[in-house]
């Protein structure tokens, strides 16, 4: 398949690996503080903060204020989760909610090959835009740690800009900046609603980052114009 003049490119969990398997994490810091916090077992605890994760993310309005302050929203679950316990909110428990987010920050790493696809895409004269949801300051520190900034004629990300995917305000700005139409521009993300219905609704081709290969979900109402396992599977 012949690229496209344009790519907007997710970040997390499409160039990263970010945010997958975040239990094994939970888990990890559930094992070290719940004795101190009080609760009868890890498992117990563990079992509280997956109901108070999946509660928060589970709805619009929530996870967008979640994803502009992961170390609020990650204390805010440890705060829910002990509540459901009946214990108090400590600094031990705020301990815990940084520990998980510095595991998970430690954890982030480039998927093989990310940077090398960027690469060769920008070489060959393929105008690249970065569209990442999130706040500014987290999501420029990974882009500065990684050294993402060269690849890109255009970053945007959501709390810099003002509105994030799937807001077709977030696609129309950046084709705009790349000055390419709908039709001229590929969109590849994991995130089916932000990234592939985001971009379908203003007319642009979706591929979904599939990284595990799990396929879609059942009964999923979006349906990808293409699905890859990497980056890597763009290059011809």
């Amino acid at each position: 398949m012949n690229l496209p003049r344009a790519l907007l490119v997710d970040l997390d969990d499409t160039i990263l690996d970010a945010h997958r398997n975040p239990d094994e994490a939970w888990i990890g810091v559930c094992r070290e503080y719940a004795a101190r916090l009080g609760a009868a077992s890890p498992e117990a605890l563990h079992e509280v903060i997956l109901e108070a994760r999946d509660w928060i993310w589970g709805d619009p309005a929530r996870s967008r204020r979640a994803r502009l302050n992961m170390t609020g929203i990650r204390r805010e679950i440890v705060r829910r989760a002990l509540g459901d316990l009946d214990l108090p909110y400590s600094p031990a428990a705020e301990a815990m909610a940084d520990r998980f987010t510095a595991l998970r920050d430690e954890a982030i790493r480039p998927f093989p090959g990310a940077t090398d696809t960027l690469r060769r895409l920008r070489d060959d004269g393929i105008r690249l835009a970065l569209l990442s949801n999130g706040d500014g300051p987290t999501q420029r520190d990974k882009i500065e740690r990684f050294a993402l900034e060269g690849y890109f004629d255009h970053i945007q990300i959501e709390g810099e800009f003002g509105v994030g995917k799937p807001d077709e305000r977030a696609f129309r700005n950046a084709l705009a900046t790349l000055d390419v139409e709908p039709a001229d521009a590929w969109m590849v993300g994991d995130n089916l609603e932000a990234d592939i219905l985001g971009a379908q609704q203003v007319g642009v081709h979706a591929i979904w980052v599939d990284p595990d290969g799990a396929g879609l979900p059942e009964g999923s109402p979006v349906r990808p114009d293409r699905v890859i396992r990497s980056l890597a599977d763009l290059l011809p």
